[in-house]
């Protein structure tokens, strides 16, 4: 009977831990999208400084991830993304000038969005969207919060310019 009980004790155990964990992953995921949102933002404001702040706090975000919580194959894809991020995000935040860091905004947006549907949860829907006049008529994604358009590329000169390419939706595990 102790023997019983002692087993039903380790995996209800093992089970709130590993709980946590995703509570964990999860949590430091959803800031990670939200600080990415503050960067996205503030290009539409057309603010440099503002981009300069909210990369800062995404290059945090970055490095405060629980990605030790992450299944195997998710701390594999986290790996594949994470150098990316840093590289585009440290461009952005150290830059006065709005044009680089919307051309770094755009490779990170891109990373972004692969990381995401990789890890594949996340609390909320987010909209995967294009502006075919950004980045000199080559054309340019974000993620956004919401589904109308607001252009980081162009902010007021050509704010709704764009379309939302996919949906991805609410899923966390």
């Amino acid at each position: 009977m102790r023997t019983l009980i002692f087993i039903l004790i380790l995996f209800t155990t093992a089970d709130v831990q590993k709980s946590r964990a995703q509570n964990d992953s999860t949590s430091s995921l959803q800031s990670l999208i939200n600080r990415y949102l503050d960067v996205k933002n503030a290009l539409v404001s057309s603010n440099a400084d503002t981009v300069k702040a909210a990369s800062n706090l995404f290059s945090t975000s970055i490095n405060e991830m629980r990605a030790e919580k992450f299944t195997s194959a998710q701390n594999k894809v986290w790996i594949q993304y994470q150098e990316k991020l840093i590289y585009d995000t440290e461009h952005m935040k150290q830059s006065d000038d709005i044009e680089h860091q919307r051309e770094h905004f755009s490779k990170l947006s891109v990373n972004f969005y692969k990381l995401l549907k990789g890890l594949n949860f996340f609390q909320v829907d987010l909209y995967y969207q294009f502006c075919p006049m950004a980045n000199e008529g080559k054309g340019a994604y974000w993620i956004s919060e919401k589904e109308n358009i607001l252009n980081p590329y162009f902010g007021k000169r050509m704010l709704t310019c764009g379309s939302t390419k996919e949906t991805l939706k609410a899923n966390q595990q």
